[in-house]
Order: C-alpha cells, then sequence, then structure tokens
C-alpha cells in the first residue's frame, strides 16, 4: 500500500522543561516530530515519523500524530520512559541543556516500507540516535535528504549535563550522505571555525546546500549559485525552543515546492520567528501567515 506521506521525520520525542528569562513551561512533548511534525501539518504537507518514545508518553505521542494527521506507523515504544531535556536560556539567547534517559538508537528495521519511496527526510536528532547504516537504507535516487546534526555532536555527562562536542572526522562521515546539512547555533559556536570555514567544510563533503543559522543574526546558505545571507525577523521571543526544527520543515516543504533556495530560506525563516513568539508546541504559522512577510 502506498501512502500519502511526502516527508519523512527521524528523531526521538521528548518531554521538555523550557526555561527562560520570563517564561516557564513543563511537561510538554518536544523533539523533531513535535515541532517539525506540527510545522510540516500547518504547511500542508503530509509527513510520516520514525522515531521513539518510552511508554509513559506513547497514547500521548499517538495522539499528538492523530491531531495533526502525521502517519505514526515508525514510532516505537523503548523502554518505560522517555528521554527528557531540561533547556535553560539566558537573556542571550545561549542555551543550557540536562538530558535524561536516553533511548536506543534507531535502526534501519524501525523504517516503515512504505516511507523507503518517500521524496524527502528530514533527520533532526536529538540524542545519537541515528546512525551511518541508517542513513545509506535511506538514500536512494532522486529523494532529498536534509540533516541537522545537533543530536550528533550531543555529550551526556553523569549529572546530566549536555555539552556540544566538534568530532571532524565522525561528523563528515555524516554529512557525506545527505543531501542539505542545517547547522545551528549551539553547533557552530562549539565547532570554533568562522562562517566562511564552516560552510566549506560543509560543501566539500558533496552536500547540495549548506546552512548556518546563528540565533537573532542573518543565515549564511551555501549553494550552487553562491554564498548569501538572509535577515531573520525581528520578533519577541518567547521560547527558541524547536526553532531549528520548524526552519528545517518550513524549508524543506518550500524547497520542495518551488526548488527555489532563496526563497526557501526566506520561507525557512519567517516561519521559525513567528514560531518563537509562542511557548512550547503552540504558535505553529500557516503557509498564509508567511505569505504575507515574504
Amino acid at each position: 500500500m502506498m501512502l500519502d506521506v511526502k516527508a519523512v521525520i527521524v528523531g526521538h520525542f521528548s518531554i521538555d522543561e523550557n526555561i527562560g528569562p520570563r517564561s516557564r513551561i513543563s511537561d510538554v512533548l518536544g523533539g523533531a516530530p513535535v515541532y517539525s511534525g506540527s510545522t510540516f501539518s500547518k504547511l500542508g504537507l503530509k509527513a510520516g515519523i520514525c522515531s521513539c518514545v518510552g511508554e509513559d508518553q506513547y497514547e500521548r505521542a499517538i495522539g499528538f500524530c492523530k491531531s495533526l494527521g502525521i502517519d505514526y506507523r515508525g514510532l516505537h515504544v523503548c523502554g518505560r520512559k522517555t528521554l527528557r531535556f531540561q533547556n535553560v536560556y539566558d537573556e542571550e539567547g545561549n542555551r543550557f541543556q540536562r538530558c535524561y534517559n536516553v533511548l536506543r538508537k534507531l535502526s534501519p528495521k524501525d523504517i516503515p516500507e512504505d516511507y523507503l519511496g518517500c521524496g524527502a527526510y528530514y533527520i533532526s536528532p536529538i540524542m545519537n540516535e541515528i546512525t551511518l547504516n541508517f542513513l545509506k537504507s535511506i538514500r536512494f535516487e532522486g529523494n532529498i535528504i536534509m540533516l541537522d546534526p545537533q543530536g550528533i555532536m550531543r555529550s551526556v555527562g553523569e549529572d546530566g549535563k549536555v555539552s556540544v562536542v566538534f568530532e571532524k572526522e565522525h561528523l563528515l562521515k555524516f554529512f557525506e550522505k545527505v543531501d542539505i546539512v542545517k547547522i545551528g547555533y549551539d553547533e557552530v559556536k562549539a565547532i570554533g571555525l568562522n562562517e566562511k570555514e564552516l560552510i566549506k567544510l560543509v560543501m566539500d563533503t558533496g552536500a547540495k546546500i549548506g546552512i548556518i543559522t546563528r540565533g537573532k543574526d542573518p543565515v549564511i546558505v551555501s549553494y550552487e549559485k553562491g554564498v548569501f545571507e538572509v535577515e531573520t525577523i525581528d520578533v519577541n521571543v518567547e521560547d527558541p525552543t524547536g526553532a531549528g526544527d520548524v526552519f528545517g520543515a518550513a524549508f524543506l516543504t518550500e524547497y520542495m515546492r518551488s526548488k527555489n533556495v532563496k526563497r526557501a530560506i526566506k520561507f525557512a525563516n519567517i516561519a521559525a520567528g513567528l514560531k518563537i513568539r509562542y511557548r512550547g508546541p503552540e504558535g505553529f504559522p500557516t503557509q498564509e501567515d508567511i505569505e504575507k512577510l515574504l
């Protein structure tokens, strides 16, 4: 049976506590299935997921997927407890994280067979759940694979404290197996290269599009026609959690429709900016909301 799934989201669910200078929200579903899944749904693109969740949140995760029309046949129960994140932000937007209940890695066997012919994959691990073998298993001629490597670069200490580490050779092996790489603010800081060096590092692996997001600063993009920057929109930030996954899903949606990189970046910038005005998994913009500001 062929489904109408146009994009597959790969990455675990989480339970989040987000603490900012002026706001706090606890016990909310998070991870790429929530933030990119909600974005795809709002923009009218049918998505499926390949993800793990604990027994404690399985029914809640299914309820979320059903409410947005997300295909959840790739959702698996992995242990009793769901992965948990505490995200603390300072006035400058810097994030400090703690993580608990790390779940197992995803296997090629976790992918529903019908997903294997899907035209696009959005890969956004949160804690090392993606392997090179997994990426190999989803590569087919003509499909698009977009990677946010945040979860590949995270390490957890004994106290749950999350650090972002740059292991160059390890990371480049992942970049070599995808078409689009989007590197976020925290990862840029950890890598320690300037933007020109970093975007060259990405493109030298064979990626077709390299994207560097830098919080409120302009997004830097490299593709076959050169390098350009796109300004972010000025908003009152309530909660930046998940902004990268909103950006990623919005970019992929518009890029699949228009094949126009510059338009897709502007579209994604606006989508992420509009979303972070709201706390937790709320306030995802529609196509109409974004088009008004394009």
